[in-house]
């Protein structure tokens, strides 16, 4: 298929608009065959790399193909061990278009399940739940909601009636999430078949010799595509690039050196003597990115230290979003990727939607009886 073979959008049409989620009919928007490699030819070229058509940071459908592509089959970080500290304490995470929560157990360790209903209380899925925005709604168990704070237990250590929405009466029958832990961090993989594990030394420093303290967690939001945010927060020279990390040397504000470790698809940690910062990046809207940042070690610097870093390093986004939502006013004007960081995440990103599955259907979306006989 030629890439710009579709017919353009017209100019007056909401850039997210309502697009089922129907990976058998594949992903297109704005003209472009989403999964065409040469979506992704200017991003890739190795002499002179430009950011994606700005159809990759405002379209509805292209979230829905890195659901396919990367959420649903990589593992992805959404907290710390520290969070959920009791029996039964719940963390809720949407990864992707999907509900999930990660449960502390009795015997100390986590069991990863999806969400009881993944479209809260409706029978279908509202079209304002559709648009690529997280909404702001009470049943925050949805797959298309906000996910809350994480839930402590009951006094008595039991479950408490806010957790119904995510557990039911019975959650021994929810569909199972796998979960594994490194260090302090906790993973999930949405794909059932998985056969991979978790990077596990993730610890910048010995564990006998890293300062112990209390784990400081807290939130940021952004009003730029997850993949701005993630690239503009690894900026640094490239120590040692892995197919799924990348190792970085980075320079923070006062400074002082530091390492950066970027795990696909949305961790970055970094680390200096004495305390490391973790950022987990979670889309929350088609242009719109939450920070999870977790503060281990003596916390020299404070959180007001750590999120003057992160706001320093994301401030650009803001601007470059804005301008990636108007680009028909100005279509030569193209980005440049200076940031090595970014060129790896997007050949990362390149290699993910290559390599998941194809649906090849053989039938017609529709027959009738008599149809099917012929």
């Amino acid at each position: 298929m030629s890439v710009r073979s579709l017919p353009a959008a017209p100019h007056n049409m909401p850039a997210a608009g309502f697009v089922t989620d129907r990976p058998d009919l594949g992903y297109a928007a704005e003209g472009w065959d989403l999964s065409d490699p040469a979506f992704f030819a200017e991003a890739l070229d190795p002499a002179e790399p430009h950011h994606l058509p700005p159809t990759a940071y405002r379209s509805l459908a292209f979230a829905n193909l890195e659901d396919d592509a990367i959420w649903t089959r990589n593992w992805v970080c959404i907290g710390t061990q520290e969070e959920i500290p009791r029996t039964n304490d719940l963390l809720p995470f949407t990864v992707g278009h999907h509900g999930v929560h990660v449960q502390r157990r009795a015997d100390g360790g986590l069991v990863g399940r999806f969400n009881k209903a993944q479209h809260g209380g409706c029978r279908a899925v509202p079209l304002q739940c559709q648009t690529g925005t997280k909404t702001r709604c009470s049943f925050t168990a949805c797959g298309y909601s906000r996910d809350g704070l994480p839930l402590s237990a009951a006094p008595d250590g039991g479950p408490t009636p806010a957790m119904h929405q995510y557990l039911g009466l019975r959650p021994e029958r929810l569909l199972p999430v796998a979960v594994r832990t490194s260090g302090s961090m906790i993973f999930v993989n949405l794909d059932a078949g998985t056969t991979s594990e978790p990077l596990q030394n993730l610890a910048f420093e010995d564990e006998t010799s890293r300062p112990v303290g209390t784990v400081l967690t807290f939130r940021r939001t952004y009003p730029a595509n997850w993949k701005l945010v993630l690239g503009a927060l690894a900026g640094g020279e490239v120590a040692l690039p892995t197919s799924d990390s990348l190792w970085l040397t980075t320079t923070l504000r006062d400074g002082r050196l530091a390492e950066a470790r970027i795990l696909f698809p949305n961790l970055i940690l970094f680390s200096s003597p004495g305390e490391t910062c973790g950022v987990i990046v979670q889309p929350t809207a088609l242009g719109e990115t939450l920070c999870r940042v977790a503060l281990f070690g003596n916390r020299a610097r404070g959180a007001g230290d750590w999120l003057a870093e992160i706001d320093a390093r994301v401030w650009r986004t803001t601007e470059l979003q804005r301008d990636l939502d108007v680009r028909e006013a100005n279509p030569a004007r193209r980005h440049p990727l200076p940031n090595a960081a970014e060129r790896w995440l997007h050949r990362r990103l390149a290699a993910a939607v290559k390599a998941r599955p194809r649906i090849e259907a053989t039938e017609p979306l529709y027959a009738t009886a008599i149809g099917r006989r012929r």
